[in-house]
């Protein structure tokens, strides 16, 4: 069973980070499980509606970049909130939270982080996400 820093047991929930850049996704990845968490990559937009198919029950949420080739952000945030309306996902974006949250009309995400991420910041808003859920 895995808890976080306040002995909050966050058991069967995983994070899905999505970013098509690999050294994003690998120092996110460390950045995550070094906060306790468990973590599944996808290096775009298909790859993580694939990865959400085979995990969904047991991720807690989703760590989504916003400007990826192919899919991109938005595009994966549509389907993926089709899926379940009530996944928490977090944009990662370079931009300004007003600015994303602009992007996302009447369908808004859970949360907007700046990128490069900060670890406070970023194990702020999971943990968040994650004691909302247990």
């Amino acid at each position: 069973m895995i808890s976080d820093a306040h002995g909050n047991s966050m058991h069967g929930h995983k994070v899905l980070l999505v970013d098509d850049e690999k050294m994003v996704l690998e120092v996110g990845k460390a950045i995550l499980q070094r906060l306790g968490n468990e973590v599944i990559t996808a290096a775009s937009g298909e790859e993580a509606l694939h990865q959400f198919g085979q995990h969904q029950e047991s991720i807690g949420c989703v760590v989504l970049d916003l400007t990826m080739p192919g899919m991109d952000g938005k595009a994966t945030f549509k389907q993926l909130r089709k899926l379940n309306p009530e996944l928490p996902i977090i944009i990662a974006s370079g931009m300004a939270a007003d600015q994303v949250a602009s992007q996302f009309g009447d369908m808004q995400p859970s949360s907007v982080i700046q990128k490069p991420y900060q670890i406070a910041d970023l194990s702020t808003k999971i943990q968040g996400i994650l004691k909302g859920c247990s």
